[in-house]
């Protein structure tokens, strides 16, 4: 079973701030905060994160799958 990330669960400002001066690449954290959710519940994620990362709802979406 894949273990939780703390930063799943911290508010997305703060989850953003801490990823990236950690350098941790944009498709790094969308995966972190949006790995094991449904697509309903990952598209929610979506709609909070991806204007934070800078990138389209569409373009997170895309990063979360594991192609």
């Amino acid at each position: 079973m894949e273990e939780e990330h703390p930063l799943r669960y911290a508010p997305p400002e703060e989850v953003v701030r801490l990823a990236k001066e950690s350098g941790m690449t944009t498709i790094e954290i969308v995966r972190i905060v949006s790995g094991c959710l449904s697509y309903r519940e990952a598209l929610r994620r979506a709609h909070e994160f991806a204007p934070l990362l800078e990138i389209s709802v569409s373009e997170f979406m895309k990063m979360r799958r594991n192609e």
